[in-house]
Parts: C-alpha cells; structure tokens; sequence
C-alpha cells in the first residue's frame, strides 16, 4: 500500500529547526505555587470510588456512519495547530504547559474548556499572570466533568482534505465528558462520526503511515465483538492499521492505556517504557519488551525511558506531549536521576526539539500525566494528497 505524500512537512521541519530560545517562556516556580484549581473533587483518570458501580454509558442510539471518502488519523508529532485542554484541575500544571508553547517559535494556540464566563476570566487572568500569550488563547464554553480530555474528547481526522471529528463512547461512566465531542463539534460546524466502541483515547497511538497500537483493553471493553471487527472499525472511522498488545495488569496500571508505556516520536523513532522484571509479575517488562522488538522488526528505532510502580503509583515518562516544535515531558519530585536520564533521551532522539520538563508530581497519583489531559488539534492547512489505492 501506497503512502500518502503531505505537501508541507517539509516546512513543519523547517520550522522545528528554528531558534527555539528566541521567545519562549518558562512559568515561573513560585507563581505556580500560588495556583488554586477551581473544581472541589478531582476525578482521577480510573474510576473514582463513587463510579465503581455505576453502568457504563450505553452506545448512542443515532446511525452509526463512517466516512464516506478517504478517511485518515494524524499522528500526534505532525503538524498541530494547537492542543485543546479543559481548565479547573491541576491548572497550575496546565499553566506550566500552556505559557512555553503560546510563547515558541512558532507559537502553538490552546483551546480550553471553561464552564463559563467567570472561569474564563479566572483562567485568563491566571495564564496572563504567568507568562502565557493571550493572543495564542481560544476559549470553549461547555460542561465537562474531569480534566481528561485525551480519554474523552474530540479524536480529529482529515476527512478527505476537511477536518472531522470520530467520537467513541467514553469507558467512564461521566456523561458531561461523553457528550462534549458531539457537542463541540456542532459548535463549530464539523462533521461528527460516532464510532460503535466504548473506548478510552489514551488506549490508541498512531504513526504517519497508518501504523496504530492500542492494548487489548479495547476487546475486553467491547465484548460482543471480535478483534478483527474491533480494528476494521478504526480501519473504517480513522484509516488505520491496529495491532493490538497485551495490557498491563489492572493492579500495575489502572487504565491498561498504551499512552503510560508508549510513545511515538517521529515517523521512524518510538518510546517505549523499560521496566524491571519483579514488577506486576513480570508482566509490564514481558509487554515493553515484546513490543520493542515488534517494532524493530518493523523498521523503527526505539528508545527506552524508565517506567517503575511505587506507593500505588505507576509513574512513566511516555505520557508526554509533542505539539510541532516543543515537547513536554513529566518530570517528577524526589527523581533526580530519572528526570535526567528521561530528558537526557528525549534531547538524544528529537535533536532541534524544545524539551520542556514540566511537573507532574500532582497528577501522577490519579493514574495519567500530561499526555492524558490533552488532545491535538491537527493543522490541516497543508494539502493532503489520497492515492488511490485509498
């Protein structure tokens, strides 16, 4: 099968060669330390404790249509417009993200989801105060319920040469949350297909080349149906080609999503989480590693950062963010030397990349980092050429 060719990857790495010091800013420590979130409960990325015996959400009822045309998902390191991010928790770590990127060179513009206009000046002001281009800021009033807005949002796709919107059914039982894609993407005129899965968007990554993994959580999450129908869906909805992984155990990692052990970095290049053979019974090493090699059998190089469970907590430095130019990586207290050798990795694969260590001590502990607050808003402004084996 043919690849598709992009007219204007060429300037997206122009551009992420460029003088990346020129303009960016770094929030400052001790003003994120004055940061104050606005919802009283945060719910954690797994089930909170009230939720455990609630039903999941049902498939909504209306036609479940694919595209009708070449359908194609963007691999997150490709060209973005910005990123979308829902405000009320953790909103110092979201501010320690937001100022860097409104503030490269190029900028990247952010969209956030505010409840409305009160929490819209709030955010405003407290972004403004740390350092953030306003200018670089779009605000989206709607009700959500939690801050994961990978696991729920908006999965966009170039729907022959227009955006698109593909929306699953959120695996937790958050209806606000469930509803925002459909929602926003009547807001803003674009097409909305409902796919027939219940699914968590952390549980998926994806290469240039159609290249996608996701674990078997997704089979274990939609019952009635076989692994084959399960990626024909995403072969339908997305233009992918999925393998599918054995998950972590539940007890290791809560989520069992493939975006706290893996990360793509560039159409060749992946990060995979390494991990020791005494932990979650061996299981986490057994995974990482089978899937290292699958993908070097398949022409990528991998590169390993450290991936370890200590006090209830599966911590990872793969549930990071790339948006064009600059990346945003965990970084965590009390972990010196992991910090290092994580960093010390990523400025050894993306050469010409802004690295940006961000603090994600505070949210580690609900089961997800930064990676799983965040969904990209793709840059479809360059022309998409299908072939037409498409």
């Amino acid at each position: 099968m043919q690849r598709r060719v992009f007219i204007g990857v060429v300037l997206f790495g122009l551009f992420a060669m460029a003088d990346l010091g020129a303009a960016m800013r770094r929030a400052d420590p001790a003003y994120l330390a004055t940061i104050r979130d606005d919802d009283p409960v945060r719910l954690p990325r797994n089930l909170a404790p009230a939720e455990i015996h609630l039903p999941a959400l049902p498939l909504p009822e209306r036609p479940q249509v694919a595209p009708t045309g070449p359908v194609r998902a963007q691999a997150e390191y490709e060209a973005n417009a910005g990123i979308l991010i829902r405000w009320g928790s953790y909103n110092a770590l979201q501010t320690e993200m937001v100022v860097p990127l409104t503030t490269a060179t190029p900028p990247s513009d952010v969209w956030i989801v505010v409840s409305g206009a009160s929490q819209q000046a709030s955010a405003s002001s407290v972004l403004q105060n740390g350092g953030a281009d306003l200018d670089h800021v779009h605000f989206i009033v709607a009700s959500t319920d939690s801050v994961w807005m990978r696991d729920y949002g908006p999965r966009f796709v170039n729907d022959y040469g227009r955006r698109a919107i593909v929306d699953h059914t959120y695996n937790r039982p958050r209806p606000n949350d469930n509803l925002f894609p459909s929602t926003y993407g009547a807001q803003i005129g674009e097409s909305v297909y409902a796919l027939p899965l219940i699914h968590g968007g952390g549980n998926f990554h994806l290469f240039r080349n159609r290249d996608a993994y996701m674990t078997r959580l997704i089979a274990n999450e939609n019952p009635g149906l076989s692994e084959t129908q399960i990626t024909n869906y995403f072969a339908q909805y997305e233009g992918l080609e999925v393998t599918l992984t054995d998950p972590f155990p539940s007890s290791y990692d809560s989520t069992q999503h493939i975006d706290m052990w893996m990360l793509p970095l560039t159409d060749g290049k992946v990060l995979i989480g390494e991990y020791t053979a005494g932990e979650g019974g061996g299981v986490p090493k057994a995974v990482t590693d089978a899937t290292a090699s699958l993908m070097q059998g398949r022409g990528y190089t991998v590169y390993r950062t450290p991936g370890w469970r200590s006090g209830g907590t599966h911590y990872t430095y793969t549930n990071s963010v790339i948006v064009n130019n600059v990346v945003l990586i965990c970084r965590f207290n009390g972990e010196t030397t992991r910090n290092a050798q994580a960093l010390a990795t990523y400025q050894s694969a993306l050469p010409g990349y802004a690295i940006v260590a961000v603090d994600c001590s505070s949210i580690i502990g609900q089961a997800g980092a930064i990676h799983c607050i965040v969904m990209h808003m793709p840059d479809l402004l360059y022309r998409d050429e299908f072939d037409a084996a498409d």
